[in-house]
């Protein structure tokens, strides 16, 4: 592997980054080729260490949610609950059979602050803490979650959901005396409108961090994203945009390989792209998490009118997966974690320059939303079986 990397032009992985770029490892010289990074406001990710941190507005989200360092892309959210972190307030916060209080210990960011503690002390179905999202589904799929710690020793099932135990519209998750992230997704077309976290009956449950975040289509699943901290308004995030990476001269205008190591935040909620482009829809190489369950998609257009798609299997869009999309006119072929999925004998000519990396399609829309580990570039298409390494 280390050898084929000599032959790249650009390598991109989530080691070297500085205010608003990505640096790319590859090139070394000028023209670096760099993904400049546009972001306002502060997000949030899992540092290496496991804890949530709030990274600011100019600043690459490296994310180890998944176990491994990762560039973390995301679109704009909001979180639809007041008070996140706080489920003593009244004014948005209610319950049913339990008693909920403040008690100071390490929180999921690694400092000493007030959490919520909830007591239940009902054995009833509908027992629990809840609130209305200022914001109510209207037939999109909502993703629900919370950190969550269970101070009385051994393990408890908690209940997460849009509704209470009793209503059936949520899940139970196993949950020790360590903080969990535990979640709930909804599916499109339902329409949730509360927020419902519950211990198991005459048991404590510590809580930080509660989030209800719909997605923006109608009849799409919902989606779990990154921590959105709120107090007495909803909390939002803002789109991490990278562009204008790349260079004409780092590019193959007629032959080449596009590769990349990463998962989709989600699965086929929507198509979600990363592209060599020349910054707009006409002449463009596109790898997709696709539309569909379990698969990638491979899209060649040029300005003539060529449209060229490809689509091979995965098991998990979620998991890392390794795609390598060798683009050449008449031999273009998608692999996938060592096997080469789909060909193709359409011919294409671009009517102008390649000369941006960018994590969407190549004309500033349809975004990625995922992590990802390492991109890279070829100016001239590989072997099979140089191809069968750089994926496996």
């Amino acid at each position: 592997m280390a050898n084929l990397l000599e032959k790249a032009s650009i390598v991109l992985t989530p080691t070297g980054y500085g205010e608003d770029v990505i640096h790319n490892v590859k090139p070394s010289e000028s023209p670096f080729g760099d993904m400049g990074l546009i972001k306002n406001g502060t997000s949030t990710r899992i540092n290496a260490e496991g804890l949530v941190e709030t990274v600011s507005a100019h600043t690459p989200r490296i994310d180890y949610s998944k176990g491994e360092g990762a560039i973390l892309v995301e679109l704009v959210g909001t979180n639809q609950l007041r008070y996140s972190e706080d489920l003593t307030q009244t004014s948005v916060w209610g319950g049913a059979g339990e008693f909920t209080s403040s008690v100071s210990m390490v929180d999921p960011t690694g400092s000493t602050s007030s959490v919520s503690n909830i007591y239940r002390y009902s054995s009833a179905s509908n027992a629990g803490r809840f609130q209305a999202a200022a914001s109510a589904s209207t037939g999109q799929g909502v993703g629900l979650s919370a950190w969550v710690y269970n101070p009385d020793g051994g393990t408890q099932q908690v209940w997460i959901g849009y509704g209470d135990a009793g209503s059936g519209n949520g899940s139970f998750h196993s949950v020790t005396n360590s903080w969990k992230r535990i979640t709930h997704i909804t599916t499109g077309g339902v329409q949730p409108s509360e927020f419902h976290i519950a211990p198991a009956a005459s048991s404590n449950l510590r809580v930080w961090g509660c989030q209800f975040e719909k997605d923006s289509g109608l009849g799409k699943d919902g989606k779990v994203s990154s921590y959105m901290p709120s107090t007495s308004g909803t909390g939002t995030r803002s789109r991490d945009n990278y562009a204008n990476g790349g260079d004409a001269a780092l590019i193959g205008q007629t032959e080449g390989v596009f590769y990349f190591e990463g998962a989709s935040l989600y699965d086929a909620i929507a198509g979600r792209g990363m592209a060599l482009s020349d910054g707009t829809a006409a002449n463009r190489v596109v790898i997709y998490f696709d539309f569909s369950s379990q698969k990638l998609r491979g899209t060649i257009r040029d300005g003539g009118g060529a449209n060229i798609a490809i689509t091979g299997n995965v098991t998990d869009q979620t998991a890392f997966n390794k795609v390598a999309f060798k683009y050449k006119s008449g031999d273009s072929a998608l692999w996938i974690n060592g096997t080469e999925a789909v060909t193709s004998t359409s011919t294409f000519s671009f009517t102008s320059d390649l000369n941006e990396l960018a994590f969407d399609q190549g004309n500033g829309a349809v975004h990625l939303e995922g992590f990802i580990k390492q991109v890279v570039v070829f100016k001239e298409v590989l072997s099979d079986a140089e191809l069968a390494a750089l994926t496996s």
